[in-house]
Parts: C-alpha cells; sequence; structure tokens
C-alpha cells in the first residue's frame, strides 16, 4: 500500500492543546479586566473622597477668637498668598497673632486644612532653614492631653529656629483619620480613605524662658476646638 493511501492519524491532541492555550488566554483575560475594573472603581472611590474633602468641615475665618485666656489680636489676621497656599495645599487657612491676657505673650497661630498628601510634606524643619532661619535646638515631641477627650493628646514637634536676635520657638502637629500626630510620612497609604488634613503651627518669640506650658495649654486648646468641629474628620 502506498504512504498516500495509509489513513492519517487524528490530530486530537493538537488540537486539545490549541483550545487549551485558548482558554488559558481567555481566562487570563478575563482576571485581567475584572482586576482592571475594580482598580477603576477603586480609584474613582478615592477621587470622590478627594473631592468631598477638599473643603474643611467648617470654616477657619470662623475659628474662635478668644481660646482660653488667649485673645485674637484685632487686625492680625492675614492671608497667605495665592501662590503660597497652592503649594502648601492650603484649601482654607486662617493666621492670626494671639495674646495671653494673663502674662501679655504673643504666639502666632496657623491653621490650614487641605488635602493630606498636599499638606503634609511643608514643615518647618524644611520651610524655615529655606528661608534663612537656622535650627538652633534639637527638635523634640511634646505629648498635649486634649482637656475635651480625657485620656488622649495630641503629639506635637517643638524646635527652635533663629536669625541673629531673632529665635523663634515652633509647634507644628497633623490631624489625619480623627488623630494628632508628626510622622505622616509612614501614615501616606491611608490618605486615599482619608484625604482631609488639618495643620497646626505655632510660633512665638524664645528667649531661653520659654514659658512652654502656657504655649502647650494653647495647643491643647486648639486641638481641642478643632476636633469639636470635625470629629472623624480630617
Amino acid at each position: 500500500m502506498a504512504t498516500a493511501d495509509l489513513p492519517q492519524r487524528p490530530q486530537a491532541p493538537a488540537r486539545l492543546a490549541s483550545r487549551f492555550e485558548w482558554r488559558r488566554l481567555a481566562i487570563v483575560c478575563a482576571l485581567l479586566a475584572i482586576s482592571g475594573g475594580g482598580r477603576y472603581v477603586r480609584d474613582w472611590q478615592f477621587a470622590s473622597l478627594s473631592r468631598e474633602n477638599e473643603s474643611p468641615p467648617f470654616a477657619l475665618s470662623e475659628f474662635p477668637l478668644q481660646i482660653g485666656t488667649w485673645q485674637a489680636k484685632p487686625g492680625s489676621e492675614q492671608p497667605l498668598e495665592p501662590e503660597i497656599a497652592r503649594i502648601a495645599g492650603a484649601s482654607d487657612h486662617v493666621i492670626r497673632t494671639y495674646v495671653d491676657s494673663s502674662t501679655g505673650n504673643t504666639a502666632d497661630v496657623m491653621i490650614i486644612y487641605g488635602l493630606a498628601a498636599g499638606v503634609w510634606p511643608h514643615t518647618p524643619e524644611i520651610c524655615y532653614p529655606a528661608s534663612g532661619l537656622a535650627a538652633r535646638s534639637e527638635a523634640e515631641l511634646v505629648e498635649v492631653p486634649l482637656p475635651g477627650s480625657p485620656g488622649q493628646s495630641a503629639t506635637f514637634r517643638r524646635q527652635v529656629f533663629g536669625r541673629g536676635g531673632d529665635q523663634r520657638e515652633v509647634y507644628y502637629s497633623f490631624r489625619n483619620a480623627g488623630q494628632w500626630a508628626v510622622d505622616m510620612e509612614s501614615r501616606w497609604k491611608s490618605f486615599r480613605y482619608h484625604p482631609g488634613m488639618f495643620k497646626i503651627q505655632v510660633q512665638h518669640p524664645y528667649s531661653g524662658d520659654n514659658g512652654g506650658r502656657a504655649i502647650e495649654a494653647l495647643l491643647a486648646k486648639i486641638a481641642d476646638a478643632i476636633d469639636h468641629h470635625s470629629p472623624g474628620g480630617g
């Protein structure tokens, strides 16, 4: 019998292999589509959260003029320049000088609100030296008990900066996801779920006898007032 007359063997294994490859490719594509769709939904949700949290839970211009024994100095309120506010990530802010009626001490208070990703990188240890004010002390963390929340505290970073005879003691802290803390770099993943952030920054003239307890009492009252007006937010 001629070779051409021999019956051809079925190509079932090849067809099965081809079907398997197509099936595997279809499954991979489906999984990629599901994954991409899930990521799109999450990104849309995060973007929606960011839009919802662009504005503070209350207008910062309404922040109290009287804080315990501290009274805002008339005419001391000043706005940030629009470009500086943009760089600082501020969608709202207030800057005032407060005077302690019991001691006569003064403190410049700045409160900023904005999206966390834009607010947290701007800290005195970066911004002050850039403006010519050198660090005159080691930074230290200060725990400030919150009078309106027994057992809870806010963490502030304290450092002295100066140029010539001008020395300033500076405190700052951030509020995100209902907590006051300084180390926000380690929390960046939570910004997608909690995009809003408050920043408190207070400076006052420093001469060695810094009256730190009075300033820390002021910080506690500021943080407490923000907590009261924005429970769970920021």
